[in-house]
């Protein structure tokens, strides 16, 4: 880019600065907005896999792993909250409490 002199030129230089800069927001602005709606569509699909396989990822130890090590992989803690989504959805609100009691050797008729 070839200089200007004088203060015609700087302005110029000032308005393309902030015209790059205007689409570089738009374009960040877009970027997050398509981010969202994957991580959105990701989701729903990642519940409806959930519903799908409740029943094996709560009974089956090496599936549970499965989609817990699935769900570590892409930043999601099902385990995060007994009280959350992700318990209410899987029925794994009592998860600590079972693993406690596998570990210990208790029996179900506890």
């Amino acid at each position: 880019m070839r200089r200007r002199p004088g203060i015609a030129g700087l302005k110029k230089e000032a308005d393309a600065r902030d015209q790059f800069r205007l689409v570089g927001q738009n374009v960040a602005k877009v970027k997050a907005d398509v981010m969202k709606e994957q991580l959105a569509t990701f989701r729903t699909q990642l519940e409806e896999f959930a519903r799908k396989y409740k029943n094996d990822i709560r009974k089956n130890p090496i599936s549970r792993a499965q989609f817990h090590e699935m769900c570590a992989n892409v930043g999601v803690d099902p385990l995060a909250s007994n009280k959350g989504f992700w318990a209410e959805l899987l029925g794994i609100g009592d998860f600590y409490y079972e693993l406690g009691r596998a570990t210990c050797g208790l029996s179900s008729s506890f």
